[in-house]
């Protein structure tokens, strides 16, 4: 799912200001759904002391999707462009770890 989303982030981006709140605010939260589903596969067996900042991270878009969703177009753009990253490099690690764990 990862990497539709991050196809669906780039086509948001190219649409920017076609976008309505709504549609900013539903793309926010599927992004939020995917960093939860990322940090789970990517990190669940890394020790909680060493994702504080992911929670954090999780935990201030939870609680501010309204106020990203309000942005101009150009910040929602570099918002959309680190998210994308972060996604990206996560997506990375959970294919890496499941690719190691099918190895005999």
């Amino acid at each position: 799912m990862a990497t539709t989303l991050l196809t669906e982030i780039q086509q948001a981006q190219t649409r920017l200001r076609l976008l309505s709140r709504a549609e900013r605010g539903a793309l926010i939260a599927r992004i939020l759904h995917e960093l939860k589903t990322l940090r789970n596969e990517a990190l669940g067996n890394v020790p909680a002391d060493r994702c504080v900042w992911i929670d954090r991270l999780i935990a201030s878009v939870s609680s501010t999707i309204s106020d990203i969703a309000n942005m101009q177009d150009a910040e929602f753009n570099r918002v959309l462009n680190e998210f994308e990253k972060l996604m990206a490099t996560l997506q990375g690690i959970s294919q890496t770890r499941k690719a190691s764990k099918t190895v005999h």
